[in-house]
């Protein structure tokens, strides 16, 4: 009985006993790498099924047979048909090489790739269930996380997208901003708050996010609500600003807000106005009725210009005010249009 308590004391049998501890935890993680894998191919291959087109299946076909195409080869053919427009083409292919990779890295990016196709062509619900995938392989996946909140935000799913929010948030993502934009929104879809409600409520967000003083100004409008001007850049709402009737311009004592009122009537225009007023004003001064102002709007983070006001950017999807254009341009009637 000594002898077998002096082995346990042995320093060799504590080192075989530490190595075979080693080999067991070797020997099971080796094994569960292999189940997770097997386990992951499963679950791409079912995930798949589920988006596999039908269109020009024997050029697929033919991809699929040809098996020295590499997957790099499959991801720029796919880029270039998304780069046309082409967008079923391009979701053929990433699903092709969705098959055929077996790299963690290259799986990853055509499933983000795939998500992006899906959304670029309006296919909203798509896009998020590959997302959603993507996130279940590799949920630290904060490109995937931005997209998706932008998805929810399209839908109309508010509360998902804030709860997107969140897991960008636990990765040191800044989204106070989007917080409250998408908050803004979720109030003014809210059929059981009164209107009074959603004002106050508006007014407080416009404190912590400035974004929000234009849907705050086109709500009170809209609701016949005092609003005051101080509360917000004039810059931001010159479209807005333009399309007020005078009586509305004349309660406001800003400089942008009085050009604007002065250019509609014929009024005088107090120097530093933007140039396009100027010349409206003196226009109107000599009883030329034909000219009026349009709008572009630019983003200010990658220069895209679009004829139509957005919050968040259709090209690059940054959530900022864009920068508000003025030009001349002859005015048009109604009745000219046929339809």
């Amino acid at each position: 009985m000594d002898t077998l308590f002096l082995a346990y004391r042995d320093p060799i049998f504590g080192i075989i006993i530490f190595f075979a501890i080693i080999f067991i935890i070797a020997f099971l993680n080796y094994w569960w790498g292999i189940f997770k894998g097997k386990e992951e191919r499963y679950s791409i291959e079912q995930f798949i099924k589920r988006f596999e087109v039908m269109a020009d299946a024997s050029e697929y076909k033919k991809l699929l047979d040809e098996f020295s195409i590499s997957s790099e080869s499959l991801g720029l053919l796919a880029h270039s048909y998304s780069k046309s427009g082409e967008y079923e083409k391009s979701i053929g292919i990433y699903l092709i090489a969705l098959k055929r990779v077996k790299n963690k890295e290259e799986k990853q990016y055509f499933l983000f790739e795939l998500g992006k196709i899906y959304f670029k062509a309006g296919f909203l619900r798509r896009g998020a269930d590959v997302f959603l995938e993507l996130l279940r392989l590799y949920p630290r996946h904060k490109e995937a996380l931005k997209i998706l909140m932008v998805i929810h935000e399209q839908l109309k799913e508010y509360a998902r997208a804030l709860e997107v929010m969140d897991s960008l948030e636990e990765l040191d993502v800044e989204v106070e901003s989007e917080k409250s934009f998408v908050k803004a929104l979720q109030i003014l879809s809210d059929n059981s708050m009164t209107n009074q409600k959603k004002y106050e409520t508006l007014f407080a967000l416009t404190q912590q996010e400035p974004l929000v003083g234009r849907m705050l100004f086109e709500f009170a409008r809209k609701e016949g609500f005092d609003f005051d001007l101080d509360l917000i850049k004039a810059e931001n709402i010159l479209d807005l600003l333009w399309e007020s009737d005078v009586s509305v311009l004349e309660n406001y004592s800003q400089p942008l807000a009085k050009a604007v009122l002065a250019a509609k009537i014929g009024g005088e225009i107090q120097q530093g106005a933007p140039f396009e007023l100027e010349v409206l004003a003196a226009l109107k001064k000599q009883n030329y009725t034909k000219a009026t102002v349009g709008f572009e709007y630019t983003c200010t983070c990658c220069k895209g210009t679009f004829p139509v006001h957005f919050y968040r950017c259709p090209s690059c999807y940054t959530l900022k005010n864009p920068h508000i254009s003025l030009l001349l341009i002859k005015k048009e009637h109604e009745e000219y249009y046929t339809f």
